[in-house]
């Protein structure tokens, strides 16, 4: 996918909701693409949409007299390859100690047009990020450093969050994210244009619907007379 086809899909993707977007993909048969509900939201007012660079790192104790083995990848690994549009995606490998992004990164970040953080670890420095404008998705928010206690180990491979569904959800490089106040969704690269289609579809049928409600109709009946999930083929194994 060119940059021009990826930039103008992440664009349409930004002015979807996670809850229609989830819809669609149960309907599609790929019902475990949401997120663990720990990985929330620093500012729910705050919403991402873009590809997925990743990220996966490990616990690593390192000290002046402790040299890490084999060739390490450098903590400035995120910057250097961050383009707009992406969305950094940060395995940790378990580490639930130490912040992985803190106010420095995320100011770097925001000015390279990064879209957004998915983390299932921690973050620091978590107003200031909020200020910067940088949608940050994480299991917590701690003062503590990880640069002494976790290094990053892989980029641009896939990597493994924990979904809300039990099983953990796969994210490749080029993985397409919605995150809102609801959570986070990740959309596989060679459907996201389906996917994101029969999603605008939907919204625009739910808001026929939700304007029948408010004007005082009958839900009932509203559903039999604009079916929501009509529209959406099953895809093929």
């Amino acid at each position: 996918m060119i940059d021009n086809e990826r930039n103008a899909l992440i664009a349409r993707l930004a002015k979807l909701e996670t809850a229609g977007m989830s819809d669609v993909l149960d309907e599609m048969g790929c019902p475990n693409q949401v997120l663990g509900s720990d990985i929330r939201p620093l500012d729910p007012a705050q919403r991402m949409a873009g590809v997925a660079l990743c990220i996966r790192g490990e616990n690593r104790v390192v000290t002046q007299s402790t040299a890490l083995p084999g060739k390490q990848i450098s903590a400035y690994e995120l910057e250097r390859r961050m383009q707009p549009g992406f969305v950094g995606v940060i395995d940790t490998g378990g580490h639930h100690i130490g912040a992985v992004i803190g106010g420095f990164i995320a100011t770097s970040l925001k000015n390279s047009g990064c879209q957004g953080i998915v983390t299932d670890g921690g973050v620091r420095d978590s107003r200031e990020i909020v200020e910067v404008g940088l949608p940050t998705f994480c299991k917590l928010v701690t003062p503590i450093n990880a640069s002494r206690r976790w290094t990053i180990v892989e980029v641009d491979q896939p990597v493994h969050m924990p979904g809300i569904a039990g099983g953990p959800v796969t994210i490749r490089p080029g993985d397409f994210l919605l995150g809102d106040a609801d959570g986070v969704i990740v959309i596989l690269a060679e459907i996201a244009m389906l996917v994101i289609e029969a999603a605008e579809t939907l919204d625009t049928v739910e808001k026929t619907i939700t304007a029948g409600i408010r004007a005082g109709g009958n839900r009932e009946q509203l559903f039999a007379l604009h079916p929501r999930f009509k529209h959406i083929a099953r895809l093929k194994p």
